[in-house]
């Protein structure tokens, strides 16, 4: 009898003890980290381009990532690389009516970011230009886009940070965007990508005045063997046809999403650098016979 109870006890026990083990495993493999992305200091973008990004996300309705961006400009202005004007404040006070209907509430914003860091990859096509005597040359989009110190400068970016020259007296004649895609790393160093998006494009050209819109990434805005002189453009993004678009990167469930903002400006005879531009304004003169030189296109990724 003694023997029979030993046993039943025994095998209580393994089948318990089996029971365990089996539980604990199936309740850890339904867990799921998310990813975290790292995200850029707003000093590390151009002063002129904040303003610009502020006023878009308001108008997309995007009012925490607004709110978000003025509280880190504010927090970083002194790390600012490219002059410590307050360009912010004027936007920020014209739509303040605007953010305090949208009933936000009270957030710290410390260690949160906006726009989210890593690296452009052209998919499909190039960045090119044709330039006056020298034809077309290739431009990589991820250098044009990063944070060294000459990409912020409003007189002599780096050679590396712009399409076409500067000082030359070189007249750039058509252009040529690609279809990208975007990169982010997380905290254990696992890179993630978006899908591949492009660009849509236009001229103003010598004698020609404004051309039809071409779209990357093999579309040609301006002419090639004429001679003639790029003297504006416009360019913009899928956000700009629809505001609700976004891009989704490949990371664990809920992965993350995102919108894509595009900013340019251009290098124009007698004129220098001008002011950055949102997307399908335009950038460069018209009217007044001055050949484009050089243009600068930066993109940013905001985390919806």
């Amino acid at each position: 009898m003694k023997t029979h109870c030993l046993y039943l006890c025994a095998v209580v026990l393994l089948f318990a003890s089996c029971a365990k083990e089996n539980v604990q495993p199936a309740t850890k493999s339904t867990t799921t980290a998310p990813s975290k992305l790292s995200y850029l200091s707003v000093d590390q973008i151009p002063n002129e381009i904040v303003p610009l990004l502020y006023q878009d996300l308001i108008k997309d309705k995007l009012y925490d990532q607004a709110s978000q961006l003025s509280e880190e400009y504010y927090a970083t202005f002194s790390a600012r690389k490219d002059g410590k004007a307050d360009l912010l404040k004027e936007i920020r006070s014209a739509r303040a009516a605007e953010i305090a209907a949208a009933n936000l509430p009270t957030h710290s914003v410390t260690g949160v970011g906006v726009v989210i860091t890593g690296n452009w990859y052209q998919t499909l096509g190039t960045a090119s230009a044709n330039l006056q005597n020298l034809g077309w040359t290739d431009y990589n989009f991820n250098i044009m886009n990063s944070t060294a110190p000459d990409a912020f400068s409003t007189t002599t970016p780096g050679a590396n940070q712009i399409i076409g020259t500067t000082g030359q007296s070189r007249r750039m004649e058509a252009i040529k965007l690609p279809y990208i895609q975007f990169g982010a790393a997380d905290e254990t160093g696992t890179t993630y990508f978006t899908g591949s998006f492009g660009f849509t494009y236009k001229a103003h050209v010598q004698d020609i005045d404004w051309q039809n819109y071409v779209t990357s990434p093999y579309g040609v805005a301006g002419t090639v063997g004429q001679s003639r002189r790029m003297e504006a453009i416009r360019i913009y993004g899928p956000r700009y046809e629809n505001p609700n678009y976004t891009v989704t990167f490949n990371d664990a469930a809920p992965s993350t999403t995102a919108r894509p903002y595009i900013y340019y400006r251009v290098h124009q005879d007698s004129y220098g650098w001008e002011s950055w531009v949102s997307e399908n304004d335009i950038a460069g003169v018209t009217g007044a016979s001055k050949r484009l030189e050089a243009i600068q296109i930066r993109a940013y990724l905001i985390k919806i």
